[in-house]
């Protein structure tokens, strides 16, 4: 199932940087997903598993297009789009 989707890093890549999300799309969600835990999903995800940084799939957006992801990844602000920074319940 294809969907953007928001991954929470548990704690920052690198102290001195406060990445701590990765925003991404995916024509087969499960399965990237599967990658990014095994390190071979992004640079950003392979950093994190070299580093003993797991994480949550925060968030997804099941009718997500690459538009979207393009368009959420410009605003620059995944912080603001997780439910686990902000204490929300999307569901709700």
């Amino acid at each position: 199932m294809q969907a953007v989707y928001l991954l929470h890093f548990d704690r920052r890549i690198n102290p001195n940087h406060p990445t701590q999300h990765y925003l991404g799309y995916a024509s087969d969600v499960h399965r990237r997903i599967r990658q990014h835990r095994k390190g071979n999903g992004s640079r950003l995800c392979q950093v994190a598993k070299e580093r003993g940084i797991e994480f949550t799939v925060a968030r997804e957006w099941y009718l997500g297009d690459r538009a979207l992801e393009r368009q959420l990844k410009r605003q620059k602000n995944s912080r603001k789009l997780c439910p686990l920074c902000n204490h929300i319940d999307w569901k709700l």
